[in-house]
């Protein structure tokens, strides 16, 4: 019996192999050319909706980031629906064979498609926080609103557009559920994709070539951070200049209605198009037919007679409940001993709890299957293939989301409330179940839904955990389009989008009652 550390030194070499190491350069060159098209498209976006008198705002604020509460491996599927060489739906509308979604290209598309709502996010808060009086002396000295844009605005927003951009570095580079739907048929593979077929060679060689691989996340994970923090001070710049007063939006004139048809267009086909494509596919019989008579429910039918459709609903349900649950006492607990108490080393916890967030997540099931998954060398308590080693990674990865969430609420409360109570008697204890949790409540509801909603639909971690009768709605969608029946993983995404919208919903509900 032996306990297993890191992986055995000799197999480090795995990191030079040119598979590896050409499925370093894919990451990579996928990375930057989704990068650059998110940019191209989410800069003109955020402005558009934050400072300008452009009509819809509210309409296309809300539904261009709607790709940021959709799986990312949904919009894989789409695209697979619609350009599927000789049988995608958009291939046989234009009844010629011009798209092909197997390709370089492809995988940037639905790369981008999946993940550019995380720079709209970032810059249009950005925008919207920048003074405008920086913009109304340039017009004052009389530059052209262009001029004004693109010697004013954008280098104010250097320092945002850094910071956004090495956040959807960060994501592209974790992501599996794209690279593998897509990126596996066109033969381009990249590092998650590569670590996911090593580990599922078999054995402990297979784990552990896994882990190595894995290594060059880690560093790309350590290096974006690092660059991220340099950069970002280095062209950090002051939006705020004293006293706000009501922003002066730009006026668009002429050019008001083709601006909304552009976003229009990005509504079309980044929202409708893609999710429209899921949900039609399910009820089509054959894959690509646009007709009447290929309408049906048999995929329906079939998942309901799956018992791995039973498995991962109920795993799915119990995963998310339950870790939306564990993160929500364990983040109130890790603040209130970070920002209410004398505990030594108080700060070090917080930013534990918080690291994991920061690390891919191929590589934080990994580390988990590494150490627990073998039970330490003792057969009876080894976690591999259980639920409960599910749970610990959702836990690891999403806890931070609590902490970040609960600990600005828990500032805001006074802390003459808490001892007030002490006053009258109250333990420690005490105050924290009388006058701490009914405060925080509406925003623990809040966290809850943060973090059970992508614990639902997780595929990038699960996909390395889950063994049979351990499957999750994530795992079963991408088993489904891979190997099994490509238009049931639509009819199970579709359950899956309805799902998620409501609860999203729900979400924003609980939202409005925070502190």
């Amino acid at each position: 019996m032996g306990v297993r550390i890191i992986p055995h030194p000799e197999l480090i070499s795995l990191i030079w192999e040119p598979n590896v190491l050409k499925s370093l350069m894919v990451t990579l060159s996928v990375g930057f050319a989704s990068l650059f098209l998110a940019l191209l498209i989410g800069v003109p976006v955020s402005y558009l909706i934050s400072r300008t008198n452009i009509g819809g705002k509210s309409f296309f604020g809300f539904w261009l980031l709607f790709p940021f509460f959709v799986p990312s491996y949904l919009f894989a599927i789409a695209w697979v629906v619609l350009a599927l060489p000789q049988v995608g739906i958009l291939n046989r509308l234009l009844g010629k064979d011009w798209l092909n979604i197997y390709s370089f290209w492809g995988l940037v598309w639905v790369t981008c498609n999946a993940y550019f709502p995380v720079i709209v996010n970032t810059l249009s808060k950005s925008f919207a926080s920048m003074d405008s009086s920086l913009e109304e002396a340039a017009r004052i000295c009389g530059a052209s609103p262009g001029r004004v844009f693109f010697k004013v605005t954008l280098p104010c927003q250097t320092s945002s557009m850094i910071g956004a951009g090495l956040v959807f570095l960060f994501i592209t580079l974790s992501s599996f559920g794209i690279p593998a739907i897509v990126g596996n048929p066109a033969k381009l593979y990249v590092l998650t994709t590569q670590i996911f077929t090593y580990s599922k060679m078999g054995g402990i060689t297979g784990i552990d070539q896994a882990f190595v691989v894995s290594l060059w996340l880690i560093v790309f994970s350590l290096l974006l951070t690092t660059i991220g923090r340099k950069l970002k001070q280095k062209h950090a710049v002051a939006l705020t200049l004293g006293k706000m007063t009501k922003h002066s939006l730009m006026d668009l004139g002429k050019w008001r209605f083709l601006c909304q048809g552009f976003l229009f267009c990005l509504f079309l086909f980044f929202i409708v198009l893609p999710l429209g494509a899921i949900i039609l596919s399910s009820f089509f019989s054959v894959a690509g037919t646009l007709s009447w008579s290929n309408l049906s429910l048999q995929h329906y039918r079939y998942l309901f007679q799956l018992q791995e459709t039973r498995n991962a609903v109920t795993n799915s349900l119990s995963l998310a409940f339950l870790g939306g649950i564990t993160c929500c006492a364990l983040g109130l607990l890790i603040t209130f001993f970070s920002h209410r108490s004398n505990f030594w080393g108080k700060a070090t916890i917080e930013k534990v709890s918080s690291l994991p967030f920061s690390i891919p997540g191929t590589v934080i099931a990994l580390a988990f299957l590494v150490s627990f998954g073998s039970g330490w060398g003792i057969k009876e308590i080894s976690l591999l293939g259980t639920p409960f080693l599910i749970y610990l990674t959702y836990i690891a990865k999403d806890l931070a989301i609590a902490v970040q969430t609960l600990g600005p609420a828990l500032n805001q409360i006074d802390k003459n409330l808490e001892e007030a109570g002490r006053v009258f008697g109250a333990t420690t204890l005490g105050v924290v179940d009388r006058i701490l949790f009914p405060i925080l409540f509406p925003v623990l509801k809040s966290v809850f839904f943060l973090c059970a909603l992508p614990m639902l639909s997780e595929l990038t971690m699960s996909v390395l955990l889950f063994g049979p009768g351990t499957e999750t709605l994530g795992t079963l969608i991408f088993q489904l389009q891979d190997y099994a029946s490509p238009l049931a993983a639509c009819a199970l995404a579709s359950l899956l989008v309805v799902f998620l919208g409501s609860g999203m919903f729900i979400g924003r509900y609980f939202a409005r009652g925070q502190t």
